[in-house]
């Protein structure tokens, strides 16, 4: 139930957190602004992410898991509410609580599921627990455009935080079991969680491999449909339904890669391997682009979603089996403030890369370059698990 529930919470707030970039063309239209600007968009809020994951692992602790991942949904459903303005202002509101959001979801679900879990099955749980993410893609995917097309794009905002509001009711029963060993004695510290990252050299490294697989993974979500729209001439529908099927790829990729994962007892194989073929992918991406048919593109972006999208799960597990039960949460919430800084700066220099060449396709040279970088530092990783040093 734990992990039902910590998965469900995870669906909610990726599926917020992607309704912009795939309502993208509309929001743009409505707005008066660029399509490929949504990359600034995705960079701000997983900005405040970043900020907010400093803090909360100690958060996760003095509240609790469960009251965190509530407070996580409320903020959600408050930023879904704001949204329904249909102003400028009102979508900054929007990004900026999704943000806080996201940054609270996962160490309080860390927080959880490390009191919940044997280690012979840690890949694999945490897996399915990141296979939240995609799977918010996929509800983003097939509702958002429909509903934009029967009404307006702000239904699916109300959609979203309807449905946050009953999680968070269904929640409260169960938080006072949940949250039996939280401890209110815990204080909030300077530097955060960043102290984990100052003591091992080999989990700052594992961190930056986290910045690199995560500024490719957001540089296909959040411009796949303006990609599909705008280059490859497809609806909006279609360019969703596509975006639905790259994240069922990338749900189906996360629980495959754990479960190898565990059958191979480590992520490290695993992990390299992914990093490989997502340099691989997008290269092919960026240099078939528009060149090939249309279903060849698409199946290329699906393998994407299966590796760029589905590396989290293997991550943070390898991420929990270098530390102790009590300090998964603040580990976890320590690498994902350079996983987060990845996506702060993917999606930007994205933007960046389309405005100066015109072209979606070229963009996807960044993920082949984040995607190989990421090989190189795992293999840092690696080595300073062998150093003296490190020991």
């Amino acid at each position: 139930m734990v992990l039902l529930a910590a998965t469900w919470v995870q669906v909610l707030c990726s599926a917020g957190m992607l309704l912009v970039p795939t309502l993208a063309p509309q929001i743009a239209a409505a707005f008066g602004v660029p399509t490929g600007w949504v990359g600034l968009q995705v960079s701000l809020l997983y900005g405040v992410a970043m900020l907010t994951s400093l803090q909360s692992a100690m958060f996760a602790r003095r509240l609790g898991g469960c009251r965190a991942s509530q407070l996580a949904i409320a903020l959600v459903m408050g930023g879904c509410a704001l949204a329904l303005i249909g102003t400028p202002l009102a979508l900054l509101g929007t990004t900026l609580m999704l943000g806080l959001a996201y940054g609270i979801t996962s160490p309080a679900a860390a927080e959880l599921l490390s009191r919940f879990t044997p280690p012979e099955r840690r890949n694999l749980v945490y897996s399915i627990k990141q296979t939240g993410v995609p799977l918010g893609g996929v509800l983003a995917g097939l509702m958002a455009p429909p509903l934009a097309a029967l009404w307006n794009w702000q239904a699916a905002f109300l959609v979203v935080g309807v449905a946050c509001l009953a999680t968070l009711l269904l929640l409260q029963p169960r938080r006072s079991r949940w949250d039996a060993s939280r401890d209110a004695n815990v204080r909030m510290q300077r530097a955060g969680s960043l102290g984990v990252l100052r003591r091992s050299r080999a989990m700052r490294w594992l961190g930056a491999t986290g910045f690199c697989l995560s500024a490719a993974q957001l540089s296909l979500l959040s411009f796949a449909v303006a990609f599909m729209v705008e280059e490859l001439l497809l609806s909006l529908v279609m360019a969703g339904a596509v975006v639905s099927l790259v994240h069922v790829s990338g749900v189906s990729g996360r629980l495959a890669w754990g479960v190898l994962a565990d059958r191979l007892g480590g992520s490290l194989p695993v992990l390299f391997g992914l990093a490989g073929v997502i340099a691989v992918i997008f290269f092919l991406l960026a240099v078939l682009g528009t060149a090939v048919p249309t279903w060849l593109t698409i199946t290329l972006m699906v393998v994407a979603g299966a590796t760029a999208v589905g590396w989290n799960g293997v991550y943070l597990g390898e991420v929990a089996r270098r530390c102790q039960p009590g300090e998964v949460g603040e580990a976890t919430a320590a690498v994902l403030v350079l996983t987060y800084m990845g996506v702060l700066v993917g999606p930007a220099l994205f933007s960046l890369i389309v405005w100066l060449s015109g072209s979606y396709t070229v963009g996807f040279l960044l993920p082949t370059l984040t995607g190989t970088l990421a090989v190189f530092c795992l293999l840092n990783c690696v080595r300073s698990d062998a150093s003296p040093r490190a020991a």
